[in-house]
């Protein structure tokens, strides 16, 4: 059978005063490529939901999306922070530890990386460009998403170096990543300037943050079974 993913819905980065949830199509056609059945999961205030939510699912992705608020790791706004949702941060957070606690197997891509880190209970570069000297341009330039856009380094043992071995070339499309790393997970990947591009928690059956998004690479062959998300759905068998 194939397994049941929830992909959680995201503010759009325009409007986000605006009350629209969405989902980019690439997730959904990633996950079916897979082996898997993707449904799209409101974000909103309900506990009892929440929870529902964790019992129905085989496995949970945290999409990207608009900026993560500060307040979440005790900061206050930097100059440069975009577009956020604070309602959003606060409801990802009060699920994120269920699904930890279901044993599930959970992927983070880009802002969802960054908010799972925050739940581990780490902090964020609010702007790398003004806030991590020596920083690459992780903000893409190249117009065509999916586009390689930097490299980075791969640790060994970890779940990315089975897939692509040493060293991959990604592309980038965030202004914010993560500082300190949350408790309990491991760096297994870095861009050449430092910041962290993936990270796995050891004590969980599956875990994985990533920075980029390695779901834009359908853009390129609409059919493609992508490593990352074939690792994922086979964990959530």
């Amino acid at each position: 059978m194939r397994p049941l993913i929830g992909v959680f819905a995201h503010a759009p980065r325009e409007n986000v005063t605006f009350a629209v949830q969405t989902c980019p199509e690439t997730y959904l056609m990633a996950l079916q490529n897979a082996g898997a059945d993707p449904v799209i999961l409101p974000v909103y205030d309900d506990e009892e939901a929440l929870s529902r939510y964790v019992q129905l699912c085989d496995g949970f992705v945290l999409p990207g999306g608009i900026d993560v608020n500060p307040l979440t790791y005790g900061e206050d706004p930097h100059p440069r922070l975009q577009g956020n949702r604070l309602d959003f941060d606060e409801c990802e957070l009060r699920l994120i530890p269920l699904i930890l606690a279901s044993k599930k197997p959970l992927l983070g891509i880009c802002r969802g990386c960054q908010i799972l880190n925050v739940a581990f209970g780490g902090t964020l570069y609010q702007d790398i460009v003004s806030q991590h000297e020596g920083a690459l341009g992780h903000s893409q330039t190249e117009i065509r998403l999916g586009a390689p856009c930097h490299r980075i380094r791969i640790e060994e043992g970890s779940v990315l170096a089975e897939l692509y071995g040493s060293e991959l070339l990604v592309n980038s499309f965030h202004h914010q990543a993560v500082k300190d790393l949350g408790k309990g997970l491991k760096v297994t990947a870095r861009a050449y300037d430092g910041i962290i591009e993936a990270y796995e928690a050891p004590e969980y059956p599956f875990v994985l943050g990533v920075q980029w998004h390695p779901e834009q690479e359908t853009n390129a062959d609409r059919k493609a079974v992508l490593p990352i998300f074939k690792r994922f759905v086979d964990a959530c068998r």
